[in-house]
Order: C-alpha cells, then structure tokens, then sequence
C-alpha cells in the first residue's frame, strides 16, 4: 500500500500545479492521505484526507448555490407592474456568505491539520521534506498575517488618486500591482515550495510500510 499512496501523493501535488487539473488533484491527495492514515493508523493523516475532500464538495456546493440563486433571480415569465427585480438579494448574498463562512471554517481547518499531519509524517518515516513542507506552511501563515497590513498601509498611504495616477494609459498597471501586492509574491513563493516538499516528501516513503508505533509499558 504504500507504493500506491507514496505515488498518488507525489502525482496529485504535482497537478495542483496544472490549471483545470487541480480538482483531480486535491482528490488524489486526500486519496493518498486516507490510505497512508490506514497504513499507518494515524488517524490524523485520515482526517486530512476526509477533510480534503469535504472541502472540495463544499467548493462544489458554492458553485452550485451560486448558480441555483442567480436562476431564482431571474423573473419568471413578464414581471408585474410595479415589481421590483432583484427583491430576492438578501436572500441570494445570505446564502453565498453562509456557505463562504463554511468553507472558510474547512480550509482553515484543512491547513491546521495538513501542518500538524506533515509533522506526524515526517517522524514516523523520517522524512525531512515532510518537516520541511510543515515548516513552509507555518511560513505562509506568518507571511500572509504580516502581508495584509502591509497592503492595507500601502494602500492607505498612497490614497486613490496616487494609484490611480501610476496606471500608465492604455497600459497594464505592472508597476502598481508589484508596489502593492509585492508581499502576496513571497506567500506564493513559500507555498511553492511548501508544495514542492511535499512532492518530494511523498515520492521518498519507503517502500515498505513503517509498523505503526506500538504504545510503551504501562506501569
């Protein structure tokens, strides 16, 4: 089993990297988390995996809720004299922020327990790319709370009209993109190679699955 998990692990990052191919991706990983959860008996790394994928059927769910509110929107047939279109928007942005404050909630949780399950794998098969992949991760978090209020002072201190006046006509604004969203770059980068560890840790299992940890002596 641990051939299957170590190869659908490494595979299923590497597609995170593939546009229209990232769904497949995230379904391989939690595939290959679940699995390496029952080889191991880690309930941890099972954990991830299911949470993986709930997260990726709540990503679904918000397409649909989107998709099922705009058709309510639309008025059947003609509408009446006096009516008033749009009068079914609160319900339409109630539910879209209900079902974004969920998956918030998910994906906040998914990337607690996928640090907590690199660290966990990274002992039980002494593995450096997986501490390292878990270090990373704890870097995108501290990068990301430090790049927020960096960009919201940037913003505030050039105003809009000194943004809007770095737009060159007729051009695409690079320049103010990279003076204003530069520290987003460094979150990417970190989640690069957060990812790239983790290909890395994955394709460097061992072949033989490790016996799970038998509980020391009890006094």
């Amino acid at each position: 089993m641990a051939r299957t998990y170590k190869w659908l692990g490494g595979i299923g990052y590497i597609l995170s990297f593939i546009p229209y191919v990232s769904v497949v991706s995230s379904i391989l990983v939690a595939i290959a988390w679940i699995m390496m959860g029952k080889d191991t008996r880690e309930k941890i790394f099972t954990v991830l995996g299911i949470l993986l994928i709930v997260l990726f059927a709540a990503g679904i769910a918000l397409a649909i809720t989107m998709f099922a509110s705009i058709f309510a929107l639309l008025p059947m047939g003609a509408p009446a004299p006096g009516a008033i279109p749009f009068t079914r928007l609160g319900a339409f942005f109630g539910a879209l922020i209900a079902t974004g404050v969920v998956i918030l909630a998910i994906a906040i949780a998914v990337f607690v327990v996928d640090i907590i399950a690199h660290f966990r794998a990274a002992r039980i098969f002494d593995n450096k790319w997986f501490k390292l992949g878990g270090w990373f991760r704890i870097g995108v978090v501290i990068a990301l709370a430090i790049s927020i209020p960096l960009m919201a002072i940037t913003i505030l201190s050039m105003g809009l009209q000194g943004i809007l006046s770095q737009i060159p006509p007729g051009g695409f604004p690079l320049g103010i993109i990279f003076s204003i969203l530069w520290p987003l770059i460094i979150v990417l980068i970190l989640s690069l190679l957060a990812t790239i560890f983790s290909i890395i840790a994955f394709f460097t299992i061992p072949e033989e699955a490790p016996q799970p940890e038998s509980p020391g002596p009890t006094p």
